[in-house]
Order: structure tokens, then C-alpha cells, then sequence
């Protein structure tokens, strides 16, 4: 794995405008990229698959032990959440968050709701290999998974109508949920773009601002956020896309969870839901946090680096301090994108500092 330079595209900005990535200023790492071989890649594959396995597991665990109140999950939705994994509602992708030096690998968390940075992992980065390393490979078959995965979900739910939604002020979101959108059209579904607050709950139904019965809808919007505001249209009768038991394993505590039932994994640093005494380095997190919010690395007994936010009140957890690997003073963590359960590509968030957050930089990569 190495971290290399190279002259900007010219134009280059225009060009990933115009495959519908527009909110890349001081965002897209043009004139940088990481390098890695093959093996590497495989390494990060199997890592992926397993680590979905293990996230499985700890669902399960956490279903079948009723540990709901450990996760800070409203009684009201603990049932449709069961319904929902026993029904094997299918899920469309997730992201784990992980440390990769060139040798050891470690998950950080694993954004398994609400991703982003998907349009920028699929073809924003694998449009930019081509046109400067169109002889290289490289870690990336996300679309063709996606379409992919959204055919079999159309088997197996018989979709007559997609509604996508998000929050549509948050352009990253609603960039990123187009995108979706576009890979489930490429799919062969109809699919309607909404906002959320333009579908309301009645009778056992959602509904959109039509009047139209919602019977599957792909949510760019925290299950989290859903249970507090409106836990009843939770239950409505219609599939979401990511399903409802994803809301485990987007909580900080499936980390503990796995932790618990794999002690020995290669993968996982060891992790708590309290501070062990003899524990002086460590990472903080909140058990609902998001974007890097309210994250405290303790680095040593008299030095901490510390995020501000929204999130804590919950709880958190606590992980054996790991820091990002340094690569002349630029820190990577690697996005692998799971789709349809299996591992599917990768994406880099690149910071200057120890915390990634939703002010890192996104940096392509290629095999050699």
C-alpha cells in the first residue's frame, strides 16, 4: 500500500460534475491516490466477508437475548424489529469503516444505515482510473452490484414502485440517494424521488403526499432518528430498504457485541461498554453517533483529541485505541462496501488529523 501523486485532469472537476458529483469542492483528492497489489485487496475482501458474518452473528445474539435496552432501542419498535430479521428481509449495502496499513486490518464501525460516499467509490473513482490508469485494476464492482442487488430484491419482493427518500436539503444525501435511484432504475424498477416529510403514516400505511400507498421505499434517514419521531410508522405495512434490523448493526454497540462473541478475530480491536481501569488509550464513541461526532481518542494519560456534536447522552462505547496509519502525514481509512451481503469494492477518506469526519478528503485508488 502506498500513497502516490500524480498531475491533476484537466477539466477534471467539470467531468465528475457531469457523472453527478457536485459537492466536491475540497472534497475529491485529485492528484493523489493509493496503490495497492492484489493480495491486499483479497486481504480486504475476505476481511469484508467475514466481518459481515460476525455482524450477523451479533444480530442474532442481540435478538435472541433480548438485549434491546443495552442498544438504547425504544421498547415500541423492538417487535417490527424481530419481524424484520426473522422475515430475512434483504438489505442493499453497508460500509465498514477500517484500518489498513499494508498489513494488519481493523474495523473502526460499520455504517450499516445510512452510508455515503457511494456515488464518489463507484464510478466517480473507477471514471477517473480509467482515464489515468486504464491498464490498472481496481477494488470497485459497486454498481454492478448494486443493480445487481436491486434485481434480486425485485425477485423476491416483486417491486411495483420504488419511493426513494432523504432529507433533500443535504446535498450529499440527496446526491448520494440519486444515485441509488439511478442503479435501481438500471435495475428495471420505477422509482419515485421524495422528500420525508412528504410521507405520513395512516392506518397501518405510509403514504406519499399523493395519496399513493408506499410498498417499498429506500431511506437515506437514520432508523434511530424514525424511532423518536415516529415510532408507529415504523410498523407500517411496506418494505424498507435498508431493513429494520440494520438499525443493530448502525449502533455503536454491535462493536461490543462482536467483540463478545469473537474475542480472537484478527479483525477486531477489543472493545467495551465501560472504561477498564487498566485501560489508558482508548477511542470513545457514542453508541448513536454519526459523521465523527463527539469522539474523544484518549492518546495517552495527559493527551486526548476530542470531536464536538449532538450525540452522548445515549451512552458509549469504548475501543482499544488504534490510530489511522500515517502516510506522510495524511491518515486513510478504508470504506469497504458490502452489497447484497457480499463485499463489493472499496472507497478512501483521507484526513490530516486522527478523526475522520465529514470534513475528510475522498482519494482514489488502483491495483498493481
Amino acid at each position: 500500500m502506498k500513497r502516490k501523486t500524480i498531475p491533476a485532469r484537466e477539466h477534471y472537476a467539470d467531468k465528475i460534475e457531469e457523472l453527478g458529483f457536485f459537492y466536491h469542492p475540497d472534497y475529491w483528492g485529485e492528484g493523489r491516490y493509493y496503490e495497492f497489489t492484489q493480495e491486499e485487496t483479497d486481504r480486504l475482501e475476505t476481511a469484508t466477508r467475514e466481518l459481515y458474518s460476525m455482524a450477523c452473528d451479533a444480530a442474532e445474539h442481540i435478538i435472541s437475548n433480548n438485549l434491546y435496552a443495552e442498544m438504547r432501542i425504544p421498547e415500541a419498535v423492538r417487535a417490527y424489529i424481530n419481524h424484520s430479521w426473522l422475515d430475512d428481509e434483504l438489505s442493499v449495502y453497508g460500509r465498514f469503516d477500517l484500518y489498513f496499513d499494508g498489513r494488519d486490518i481493523k474495523l473502526y464501525e460499520f455504517n450499516a444505515d445510512t452510508p455515503t460516499s457511494l456515488l464518489e467509490s463507484s464510478i466517480i473513482q473507477w471514471n477517473w482510473k480509467e482515464e489515468c490508469f486504464p491498464e490498472q485494476d481496481q477494488f470497485n464492482s459497486i454498481h454492478e452490484a448494486l443493480v445487481q442487488s436491486w434485481k434480486d430484491i425485485d425477485e423476491q419482493n416483486g417491486i411495483d414502485r420504488l419511493f426513494v427518500a432523504c432529507s433533500r436539503e443535504n446535498e450529499e444525501d440527496l446526491w448520494n440517494l440519486r444515485y441509488m435511484a439511478y442503479t435501481a432504475m438500471e435495475a428495471g424498477l420505477d422509482v419515485a424521488e421524495v422528500d420525508m416529510d412528504q410521507l405520513y403514516y395512516n392506518n397501518g400505511l405510509l403514504l406519499a403526499q399523493s395519496g399513493e400507498v408506499v410498498r417499498d421505499c429506500f431511506k437515506l434517514y437514520p432508523w434511530e432518528w424514525m424511532f423518536n419521531e415516529s415510532p408507529e410508522a415504523c410498523g407500517a405495512r411496506l418494505h424498507w430498504y435498508e431493513p429494520m434490523w440494520k438499525a443493530l448493526m448502525s449502533n455503536k454497540m454491535i462493536l461490543y457485541t462482536m467483540y463478545l462473541l469473537f474475542p480472537d478475530s484478527p479483525y477486531l480491536l477489543p472493545t467495551w461498554n465501560f472504561l477498564p481501569t487498566s485501560v489508558t488509550r482508548y477511542c470513545r464513541k457514542p453508541i448513536l453517533g454519526r459523521e465523527g461526532s463527539n469522539v474523544k481518542l484518549q492518546l495517552s494519560p495527559q493527551a486526548s483529541e476530542e470531536t464536538g456534536g449532538d450525540y452522548g447522552e445515549e451512552g458509549f462505547i469504548f475501543q482499544e485505541l488504534k490510530p489511522l496509519p500515517s502516510f506522510e502525514g495524511h491518515h486513510p481509512v478504508i470504506g469497504s462496501w458490502v452489497i447484497g451481503g457480499e463485499p463489493a469494492g472499496i472507497g478512501i477518506r483521507e484526513t490530516n488529523g486522527l478523526i475522520t469526519g465529514n470534513t475528510s478528503m475522498f482519494v482514489p485508488h488502483i491495483i498493481v
